[in-house]
């Protein structure tokens, strides 16, 4: 059956048929000031569970967002809690129609992923993006370091897309994703809009060491 996205400049899966919780490139978009929002991410690899990761957003300053992310699995057994994660955005003004705008993603996780050791991470995430016309590019330079666990060592989590804008507010384009040296998956995507409600969409083919061969992805917006 159909899975999903990606394209530029890298992430992916960590192990083999274990699609991440969260799969999005960081752009500007952000809660505004105490604007409240509500995301679903859902993915799922070739083989292994389905990934579901609500994350609510609070604008908590003039370009400054809050969000707490609490993903589930689920499989052929019960339901199970992967941790929490939450996150500190920044965005710096700019013209949100065209040209260059940039900002930083900081994270604190625990992740607890089925059939594998609980640890702490943190990870940070600059975010530089440009609009030109219909084209929009975005990258995301991160790297992510355990700070519990035996392995203390920072890996580097690239990420980035190109989308076109073909009509109204459907955006196709390719994102690219890694999460190791070897781990790389590129996606297909959609970005539009249901209402006031953003959505992506994308189906992504993964290639290298651990990587899953195909993930199928969502994330969908609620603001309120």
């Amino acid at each position: 059956m159909a899975r999903l996205l990606g394209f530029f400049l890298a992430l992916g899966c960590a192990a083999a048929a274990a699609a991440p919780n969260e799969i999005k490139v960081f752009t500007d978009e952000l809660a505004r000031y105490r604007e409240h929002t509500l995301e679903t991410h859902a993915s799922k690899a070739d083989t292994g569970p389905w990934r579901v990761m609500p994350e609510y957003s609070y604008g908590i300053w003039h370009d400054w967002e809050f969000s707490l992310q609490v993903p589930f699995a689920f499989g052929s057994g019960p339901t199970v809690s992967e941790g929490y994660r939450v996150e500190l955005q920044y965005i710096a003004p700019h013209d949100e129609e065209r040209g260059l705008y940039w900002g930083i993603n900081m994270e604190l996780a625990r992740v607890a992923r089925r059939d594998e050791p609980e640890l702490w991470s943190v990870e940070v995430i600059p975010i530089v993006g440009w609009r030109g016309g219909r084209w929009h590019l975005a990258a995301n330079p991160g790297f992510e370091r355990s700070v519990s666990g035996v392995d203390r060592s920072t890996t580097a989590t690239p990420a980035a897309k190109v989308a076109y804008r073909a009509w109204g507010r459907n955006d196709f384009g390719i994102e690219y994703y890694r999460d190791a040296a070897e781990s790389h998956t590129l996606y297909v995507a959609w970005d539009g809009k249901i209402g006031k409600s953003d959505i992506n969409v994308g189906l992504g083919r993964g290639s290298g060491s651990g990587a899953d061969a195909w993930v199928v992805k969502a994330i969908y917006e609620f603001a309120f």
